[in-house]
């Protein structure tokens, strides 16, 4: 039989028609005899299935429950993926992410609670960033293009069963005296407790202390390490505050899978990280170590020199009240330091400790008559971011840095405020009369045949010309740029040397005579009754004060360096050396004469002389 042949559009309906009767046959042939209604489902399903419930007063949207109880109760489930993957923080306790801190305030007598959870214990570690310069290598340093970072060994978590978690914490601001207190110290410190436990969710004082640490703060700071295994729940509690004290805490709160947000470390007196410079009646001018050690002709070094500076500095007279207990707390020295009037500029240098790169800060606007505490810090990694006594606050002793050609000078220099407000003023004036003298020095210098390689006609044999012009130019540094002490500055200190006694201060006293040690001769004495070079007297007119002599091995070191027919010649013993020069005293913190570079610790005993 000849089927009639079809057109285009009637074969292509055909084959639509043949597609849905066949789709109609395979539906009904897997649809169930039997049909059920939702209502009909408790009693189909018996106790023995297990099968996930929703409590009866969910509302139609399934959001909200009418307590916190049923809040925990439901719970999905993913094939492949528990809890501790998924992850939700029990009910009133907060999240914490990697390296984010969390910043809250806190009454006396509650406690916060918040969970680092597995997937974030378990996530990626966060980029280092570049940091300081590089230090020397070491066993734990690696060189990563011009900067050292910490060698990390990192596992796969297959290989690994615990991960280490950095919690710190820093408070911000604590709870002040409200007038009645009879206490001289801090408000109580808050504590902070940790649990891996899920017994334990919420560590607080009332909780299972079987299961958690307690960690009281530390003049408000705490930090832990511990070996996670999976959710890891914290609290912070403030504690009830005795008579005397009102208002709450305020606080930082991190956890890291990197290392510490938060820390601190006290200076080391053997090798540390501050250095005073030296002082004057209101500002004192600081340095840190070498922030690398790599050589001038180093990308580092220039990389060092030209960067932000990395810290900072807080300082607070040692009276100060509102900073005990904050004292370890990088946010609460910044939160109090806000309120204080001290200003500190802050640059680079390369002034002192074998001329590397350094960061200096000119302190200002401190009392002369207080001592101060000085903190150092730095944020993130340093790359993202006189009363009673005459003339005793008279300040005519002035702290001057940065020079151009006494480079290495940087101390407090006899001074005159009327004269020389602006401080940068003084020490152009300075500076400039050195270089100077200097330029007479080189053109005599210049006649010598310093080229030369003749051993005959050497001036000598283990010296040079280029030795002669570094020790003669430290020599005249330290000559022509005295080095000031306060005229109040104690007279049993037999290293410092009075000047200009005849003089008057500059609001017009003068010096009472108990003050010069009942040697009324004094006044009468050239070297005490002037300073050191008449051009200070005439062109800056300081008034008394008293200087820290240079050390007498800089008049050796030129004898020894410059050529015999210079005729230079030192005083000696009894014969003016006394008066003109001092020794060096090798003990550490105490400045017995002034060279140029010199530095001291910042926590020396003998901080101003």
């Amino acid at each position: 039989m000849q089927f009639p042949k079809l057109t285009p559009l009637q074969s292509r309906l055909a084959a639509s028609l043949t597609t849905a009767v066949i789709l109609i046959v395979i539906l009904f042939s897997l649809s169930p005899r039997h049909s059920a209604y939702a209502a009909e489902i408790d009693s189909i399903l018996n106790d023995e299935h297990n099968h996930h419930w929703l409590p009866e007063n969910v509302d139609a949207a399934g959001l909200s429950w009418d307590d916190e109880k049923d809040q925990d109760a439901y719970e999905a489930e993913f094939l492949g993926l528990d809890r501790g993957i998924i992850g939700r923080a029990p009910a009133g306790v907060d999240g914490l992410d990697n390296n984010t801190p969390s910043n809250l305030n806190l009454d006396p007598g509650r406690t916060n609670n918040y969970v680092f959870e597995n997937k974030t214990l378990w996530g990626n570690h966060s980029a280092t960033g570049l940091g300081l310069p590089a230090l020397p290598r070491t066993r734990e340093t690696r060189d990563v293009g011009e900067f050292a970072t910490p060698i990390e060994i990192r596992q796969d978590r297959a290989s690994q069963t615990t991960r280490l978690l950095y919690i710190s914490i820093n408070v911000c601001s604590q709870p002040t005296r409200n007038g009645t207190s009879t206490s001289t110290g801090p408000p109580p410190q808050l504590t902070l407790y940790i649990s891996q436990s899920e017994r334990n969710q919420r560590p607080s004082p009332d909780a299972n202390e079987l299961d958690m640490k307690t960690l009281p703060l530390n003049e408000g700071f705490q930090n832990c390490t511990i070996d996670a295994t999976g959710d890891v729940y914290i609290g912070v509690h403030a504690p009830e505050l005795p008579q005397g004290f009102s208002g709450g805490y305020n606080y930082d709160l991190a956890a890291s899978i990197d290392g510490y947000y938060h820390s601190w470390t006290e200076d080391e007196k053997d090798s540390p990280l501050l250095y005073l410079v030296d002082s004057d009646t209101s500002s004192a001018l600081l340095v840190t170590s070498n922030l690398t050690q790599n050589d001038i002709t180093d990308r580092v070094y220039q990389n060092g020199l030209n960067m932000r500076p990395p810290f900072q500095i807080f300082a607070f007279n040692e009276n100060e009240t509102s900073i005990k207990g904050l004292e370890h707390s990088y946010c609460g020295l910044k939160t109090m330091n806000a309120s204080t009037q001290v200003i500190t500029d802050r640059s680079m240098t390369v002034r002192g400790l074998g001329n590397h790169p350094k960061e200096q800060f000119y302190v200002r606007n401190l009392n002369h008559s207080s001592t101060y505490l000085s903190y150092l810090a730095i944020e993130g990694n340093s790359t993202n971011f006189g009363a009673g006594t005459v003339g005793g606050g008279d300040n005519n002793c002035r702290v001057v840095f940065n020079l151009t050609f006494c480079s290495e000078v940087a101390y407090a220099v006899p001074s005159n405020p009327e004269l020389f407000p602006d401080r940068q003023n003084l020490a152009d004036m300075y500076d400039k009369n050195a270089a100077h003298h200097y330029q007479n020095f080189n053109y005599s210098l210049q006649q010598i045949p310093c080229s030369t390689t003749a051993n005959d006609t050497k001036y000598s044999l283990v010296r040079n010309c280029t030795h002669c012009a570094r020790d003669y130019k430290n020599w005249l540094c330290a000559v022509t740029i005295p080095r000031c002490a306060d005229f109040s500055t104690s007279s049993q200190l037999y290293y410092l040397q009075p000047r200009n006694l005849a003089q008057a201060f500059i609001n017009g006293s003068r010096p009472l005579h108990d003050t010069l040690t009942s040697h009324r001769t004094l006044t009468q004495r050239l070297g005490t009754n002037s300073s050191r070079n008449p051009w200070i007297d005439e062109e800056i007119r300081p008034g008394p004060y008293k200087e820290v002599l240079p050390c007498e091995d800089l008049c050796y070191n030129v004898v020894q360096s410059c050529p015999a027919a210079f005729g230079f010649g030192c005083p000696t013993s009894g014969q003016g050396l006394e008066m003109s020069y001092g020794t060096r005293n090798e003990k550490k913190g105490v400045v017995t004469c002034n060279f140029p570079g010199q530095m001291i610790p910042a926590h020396a005993p003998n901080g101003r002389y």
